[in-house]
């Protein structure tokens, strides 16, 4: 069996207040299209349609090609034929900034793998990642594998409808109690719909280590740490603005919870962050919705935690 990916294109397009902005080529976008692998230092590599055109390579460089479909996220990309996500530097602009694939970005995936291995959990798991350094960043890429291929993206879930509210509750616990579990262990998830797939049975899987969050690591403390008052806002920042504005929210604007199960959830979120020793600031952090630039300013607290 193999990994639907007809299931990606069931998308929330409101996941970002940038996501207007999207310079992929329309081609590769929603379609399937053949990807240039070349060799380059050594290795065959693949590269992005666009990125191949960007750097103005030389079309005689192409080994061979490979039929792949693209994701939600665009610049990544499944390989069909190997049941395989191929990450790839694309240096056009998605939402906040130019996707490229840094160095720094490899490592931090590594080492997330690595934290994240050491805090197994029945109702999460990770798809894991093996990343391969150039000289060149440009050449950078990802490989991601699908150990369960019976699993599918967190949107589809919502967005189509398919699924009976008993099963989108215990799939949000389960979004909350993991995403509280790892903080307490300095482990911050970027749990926006594009990053959680689940199994039949609400299980988590993420996606995306590089993704990953932490105060106490250089590799893994975010750029805009310094920009932050104190601790709790990062906690916010991620829980109020991945799991609750950019995800619980989508599950109510679709129709799915009422004032019951928003109550439960409620209730959930506030015994979690207890149990789990997450101390959360009475109001709400998100980043400035009039610039892309990554710039953490205090808002209204969600209503989720209220």
């Amino acid at each position: 069996m193999k990994y639907d990916i007809a299931k990606e294109y069931v998308n929330i397009k409101n996941y970002s207040p940038f996501c207007f902005i999207n310079e992929v080529s329309s081609q590769y976008q929603f379609s399937p299209f053949l990807l240039p692998f070349i060799e380059y230092g050594g290795e065959v590599t693949p590269v992005h349609p666009d990125t191949f055109f960007d750097l103005k390579l030389d079309p005689a460089r192409i080994v061979f090609e490979k039929l792949v479909y693209p994701t939600s996220s665009f610049r990544t990309v499944f390989v069909y034929d190997d049941d395989l996500f191929l990450k790839l530097p694309l240096l056009r602009k998605i939402t906040r900034g130019v996707r490229d694939l840094s160095r720094k970005q490899l490592e931090r995936s590594e080492l997330a793998g690595k934290l994240l291995g050491l805090h197994p959990r029945p109702d999460f798991s990770f798809l894991p990642e093996i990343c391969h350094y150039a000289d060149d960043d440009n050449f950078n890429f990802i490989e991601r594998a699908i150990a369960n291929p019976q699993i599918f993206p967190w949107f589809y879930a919502i967005a189509s409808r398919a699924f009976g509210k008993e099963f989108l509750v215990n799939a949000v616990k389960n979004i909350i109690s993991t995403w509280m579990f790892f903080a307490s262990n300095d482990l911050l998830l970027e749990y926006h719909t594009q990053n959680i797939l689940v199994d039949a049975f609400g299980k988590i899987y993420y996606r995306d280590l590089s993704d990953v969050k932490s105060f106490g690591d250089n590799i893994l403390r975010p750029s805009y740490f310094d920009l932050l008052e104190c601790k709790g806002d990062l906690f916010s920042l991620i829980f109020d603005r991945g799991v609750c504005l950019q995800n619980l929210d989508h599950i109510v604007n679709y129709g799915h919870f009422g004032g019951n199960e928003i109550a439960e959830i409620k209730d959930f979120i506030n015994l979690s962050a207890e149990n789990f020793g997450i101390s959360f600031p009475n109001h709400s952090v998100d980043f400035l919705r009039d610039v892309p630039e990554r710039r953490p300013q205090a808002i209204d607290l969600v209503s989720w935690r209220q």
